[in-house]
């Protein structure tokens, strides 16, 4: 179980928009990123949202997207689904309710990250239904303290 790739987005280009007027914040793909306990990832758009938030971080499975692909018969690069931490090996959705850590940050599972049906639109046709039908939209979770992850950084349940 290891960390694959770091996103982080200073703003929403989806949420309360239409498609008249998505936003081009862009989404950027970081090596490594810093955490700070209860206020997310520094640069995120979430970074200090609300006080107690249980998205501070958002988490989606490579293995989940790879599968997508193969049986829809689109890739879509992984920036466009708006998490911020892809992992491989573990269904993310093992992890609501649990302390786990990403290297030397730990995180606390809040809830599932339904997809919304913006991910037709960024990821491709069909996304959307796949992701809710398969349960796969990803993790919400809380930074528990401050550090940094880095990719290849390993997921362990705490």
């Amino acid at each position: 179980m290891k960390l694959e790739k770091i996103y982080i987005s200073a703003d929403s280009n989806f949420w309360g928009r239409t498609l008249e007027n998505v936003g081009v914040t862009p989404t950027e793909s970081l090596k490594s990123v810093e955490c700070h306990q209860g206020r997310g990832l520094v640069g995120d758009r979430y970074y200090d949202f609300k006080k107690e938030y249980g998205g501070q971080v958002s988490i989606m499975s490579e293995d989940a997207l790879l599968q997508m692909s193969s049986e829809l018969g689109h890739t879509a690069d992984y920036s466009v689904f708006r998490r911020n931490l892809i992992v491989s090996g573990i269904d993310p959705l093992e992890l609501v309710g649990k302390r786990f850590c990403i290297g030397e940050v730990e995180f606390e599972g809040s809830s599932d990250c339904t997809p919304c049906s913006w991910m037709d639109y960024a990821a491709g046709d069909g996304s959307y239904d796949w992701l809710y039908k398969n349960q796969k939209g990803g993790l919400r979770a809380k930074v528990l303290n401050d550090g940094t992850i880095n990719i290849g950084d390993t997921v362990q349940i705490s």
